[in-house]
């Protein structure tokens, strides 16, 4: 008989330095309701703290029904409850792991949210008064420049240049290839350093995804070569969420208990009936070998191309024989949930960190071309334009500020609501934070504290042009 063990919750102290933002002062009190931060990050530092002890209580559940199935004189018939109770336990370590990550990320987003009293709901709407009207008269002024044409040039060119060079630096300072070698390399070392317990057990389990795909793609491993090894585990990574793709791209939840994909036809492919040869995704087999169609190919060499160029791994063909292998070390990455397979969410999200670096370096590429782009339109239509050029950023900037004032402001509103409500409930027995909620508002507030500067100082830099050219004969 197994007697579970409860663990009793340490004793918590908790000195909290850092506020979500600064009380502010009794004349604007009306418009902005005090919320007590401290209390806020007391009560969510309690909720990590218990999510943390309930995973420590099951991790030692784990280590004790494990070390029972172990026992040789153990009673047949007890090894199927202590079975289900250790996948159970599992589970629920899991899920009291990830509620405490996502607690951590609303602490560590309250505590980076700078201490601002000047912005209240009545300064931004008074920041964002008569914005439009500037931008408007922004935009007709500009328009003016450009019809006197041949007017500084020179200056035109030196802007260009220069947001070229901070364009360029921005593309070195990224270092795409640099980040994903290092961060592909670290998610199979399980002794880079100070990793989860989540991170640890991809590390062990991901490196026979990995040689399975190597030798399905027949692929020449290469331990001396960095960059080899990370563009394998980025094809491991690309595998397994094809293998897994319903949960991947989200579809999962709108399918049907019937339509819920088999188990037993997950592929490397991620072709849902299982069917790979009949499918889109080969052109044709010779054997147990699968020559890759366009698509197939795309899905997985895409990305590697876009970090590492044309020192990339290419795949072509598929070794069948590989299926299995490569199914097993899924599947030991995996979890069974109501019978399901379950994918690693850890794997996943290197994958999501990957697809935020060649975001970054798509909207790098992008904003070069947009440079160029913008230069050449408006060589066209100008030769000189001076000082008087800061019209163009500063009415456009205008322009796009005064369209989102209104939605800025109503998030605004309910963000520091929501903060409000999330004290209110916190006393209350049973509370479950809403740790993602509360985090985006953290960032919704952040972000409303830097437009009000910087809508009050385009104003003023549209208000000092603006009256410029009224002075000019």
């Amino acid at each position: 008989m197994i007697t579970r063990i409860f663990l009793n919750s340490p004793a918590l102290s908790v000195t909290v330095t850092a506020f979500l933002f600064l009380i502010p002062p009794s004349g604007l009190a009306e418009d902005t309701p005090r919320v007590h931060e401290k209390q806020l990050l007391e009560a969510l530092n309690q909720k990590k703290t218990q999510a943390l002890s309930e995973a420590e209580e099951a991790q030692l559940l784990i280590a004790g029904y494990e070390e029972f199935l172990e026992d040789p004189e153990l009673n047949p018939e007890e090894r199927p409850e202590i079975r289900k109770s250790l996948i159970k336990e599992k589970a629920r370590y899991k899920q009291h792991r990830s509620k405490a990550g996502r607690i951590q990320v609303a602490l560590r987003e309250l505590r980076q949210l700078p201490h601002d009293p000047a912005v209240t709901i009545s300064t931004l709407r008074a920041a964002y008064a008569d914005l439009e009207g500037l931008a408007e008269r922004g935009k007709a002024a500009w328009n003016e420049v450009l019809s006197t044409r041949g007017k500084f040039v020179g200056n035109l060119e030196r802007e260009h240049e220069q947001h070229l060079k901070d364009a360029q630096e921005t593309l070195r300072n990224l270092n795409v290839k640099a980040q994903a070698t290092d961060l592909l390399l670290n998610s199979v070392d399980p002794n880079s350093g100070d990793t989860s317990d989540s991170e640890f057990f991809v590390a062990l389990k991901l490196p026979a995804i990995r040689s399975a795909v190597e030798r399905g793609f027949r692929i020449v491993a290469n331990q001396g070569d960095k960059q080899r090894q990370a563009q394998t585990t980025l094809i491991a990574l690309i595998a397994y969420s094809q293998y897994f793709w319903d949960h991947y791209s989200g579809k999962r939840s709108l399918l049907t208990e019937d339509e819920l994909p088999s188990d037993r036809q997950r592929n490397i492919f991620g072709v849902p009936d299982g069917k790979v040869l009949t499918s889109d995704m080969i052109t044709h087999n010779n054997s147990h070998f699968y020559y890759l169609a366009p698509k197939a190919r795309e899905n997985f060499n895409k990305k590697l191309e876009m970090i590492w160029g044309e020192s990339a791994v290419s795949v072509t063909t598929w070794n069948q024989k590989y299926d299995e292998p490569f199914a097993q070390a899924c599947r030991a990455l995996a979890t069974v949930n109501d019978e399901h397979l379950v994918p690693n969410p850890q794997v996943f999200s290197i994958m999501e960190k990957i697809e935020l670096l060649l975001n970054e370096l798509d909207l790098v590429h992008k904003s070069i071309n947009q440079l160029d782009s913008n230069y050449r339109a408006q060589l066209e239509k100008a030769k000189q334009f001076g000082n008087e050029a800061r019209l163009s950023s500063a009415h456009y900037n205008a322009e796009i500020w005064s369209k989102e004032s209104e939605q800025l402001m109503i998030g605004f509103e309910r963000s520091r609501a929501l903060l409000m409500e999330q004290l209110k409930d916190s006393r209350k027995e049973g509370w479950i934070p809403d740790a993602r909620r509360i985090s985006e508002s953290a960032l919704i507030i952040a972000k409303a504290q830097r437009r009000f500067y910087a809508v009050r100082k385009v104003k003023k830099e549209l208000e000092a042009l603006l009256s410029n050219r009224k002075s000019l004969p």
